[in-house]
């Protein structure tokens, strides 16, 4: 096996749902010796049937996938940590894409990219997918450049470490926050857009909403950490009534999908208010 690389230990939270999907995924990362396969399970037991693949730990004292991080770094002796979600699948070659360019030494962190996953039909896939919503280039976290998803990045331990990891106790925000915490410490945030992961995203439109929702409250957590970051999405009765022309214009026009799109977009402007308006506090049990 190649030795071309540093060794990565693979952390993923697990929440809840079948095992299966995660048990494809993890079998699909391009592994070397010395690399190890982490699964903190948030869920209260349901991930020890990966046990036989990979290296399963408790992690229940909150259900928060940031304190489940945490806890699967904890227990990893590699240099580099890879935290990936549970509903991402790798493509081929993930971990020698990360290192096909030796990371700077300056560099904390690299962010890999986020696509939607092609084979999901429903509204609310197609809808995430077009707009783009965990892409690390484009979308929700791509624009600035200066803060990265969990779904898909490459950490240093030795930068880990110094932060003491992610903020726990949180629903959202974790992520950016980590981030922030890094650039200021003076570590670098790298991107790595070839190593790639498909994220599956919700099936459901309310399902979708309640992810909008969970946003906001995480936005309104970081907008009182870091004045200026976060901040609600812009709602009020001339953007719905906007939105609401866009999506008729659309329909008259034929394009059903995209009036369709709009009319999420307005949607999704209200769930992410509302959820600004939410506690941020992880719950004590009960899924993620």
């Amino acid at each position: 096996m190649s030795t071309s690389r540093p060794s990565v230990s693979v952390v993923v939270p697990f929440g809840e749902g079948p095992t299966q999907p995660l048990r494809a995924a993890l079998e699909g990362i391009d592994r070397q010796e010395g690399d190890e396969l982490i699964v903190a399970d948030n869920s209260g037991g349901v991930a020890a049937a990966l046990s036989d693949l990979a290296r399963v730990i408790p992690a229940t004292r909150e259900r928060s996938s940031y304190y489940a991080r945490n806890a699967g770094a904890a227990v990893g002796e590699t240099e580099w940590i890879l935290f990936m979600d549970a509903d991402c699948v790798p493509r081929p070659g993930l971990l020698a894409a990360y290192f096909e360019a030796p990371i700077p030494t300056e560099a904390g962190a690299a962010a890999g990219e986020i696509i939607g996953d092609p084979d999901q039909r429903s509204l609310a896939a197609r809808y995430a997918r077009d707009r783009k919503v965990l892409s690390q280039t484009d979308g929700l976290y791509g624009r600035g450049r200066t803060v990265a998803a969990t779904g898909n990045l490459m950490v240093r331990r030795a930068a880990f470490d110094e932060l003491g990891g992610f903020v726990e106790g949180i629903r959202s925000g974790g992520d950016v926050d980590f981030c922030l915490r890094l650039q200021s410490a003076g570590w670098a945030l790298e991107f790595r857009p070839g190593a790639l992961v498909l994220h599956r995203h919700r099936e459901s439109v309310p399902a979708l909403l309640g992810t909008f929702a969970r946003y906001g409250a995480g936005s309104s957590w970081l907008h009182s950490r870091y004045p200026g970051v976060g901040g609600r999405w812009p709602l009020s009765p001339r953007e719905l009534a906007r939105v609401g022309g866009d999506a008729a214009r659309l329909s008259l026009r034929g394009d059903r999908e995209q009036a369709a799109f709009r009319v999420i977009d307005g949607l999704g402007l209200v769930a992410h208010n509302l959820g600004y308006r939410s506690s941020n506090r992880a719950r004590q049990a009960g899924p993620i």
